[in-house]
């Protein structure tokens, strides 16, 4: 026997208020036969929930796909449990959380501060270019 190793993961990138859809992948187990559930902020969950067929792996093992369709909202987050007899009685349970990136203020700032220093060197370069031009034709009144 072969106990599985879980993951999860959201299919598309997040977007708060988008369908999108959670994959709990399950592989190198032996035999094949796993009990995959789901839940919602601790809620079990079935509707929207997909299960692939067993695909055997190279080294004697399986692979199995479970997926389960959701719409994040932010603060919720999704558990996928995974029983396998390898596992003795101890389900093994991975945990996702909506955790939407934020635009990154970054780039916008640095372009803000470079088209600051620029117009500042523009105004600088003027005023020194005028004074200068005003001190030569002093000058050349003098002479």
């Amino acid at each position: 026997m072969d106990a599985p190793q879980t993951s999860i993961y959201p299919k598309d990138d997040v977007q708060l208020g988008v369908q999108n859809t959670i994959i709990c992948h399950v592989t190198g187990f032996y035999p094949p036969s796993v009990n995959i559930s789901w839940t919602k902020n601790n809620v079990n969950v079935s509707e929207g929930m997909r299960l692939s067929q067993y695909r055997p792996r190279t080294d004697d093992t399986f692979n199995i796909f479970s997926t389960l369709k959701f719409t994040p909202a932010e603060g919720d987050f999704y558990s996928c449990t995974v029983n396998h007899k390898a596992l003795q009685g101890q389900p093994q349970t991975k945990t996702w959380d909506v955790d939407v990136a934020l635009p990154s203020v970054g780039p916008a700032v640095l372009c803000g501060v470079g088209l600051t220093l620029g117009l500042l060197g523009v105004a600088v370069g003027t005023f020194f270019f005028i004074k200068g031009h005003v001190l030569t034709r002093a000058m050349e009144a003098n002479f």
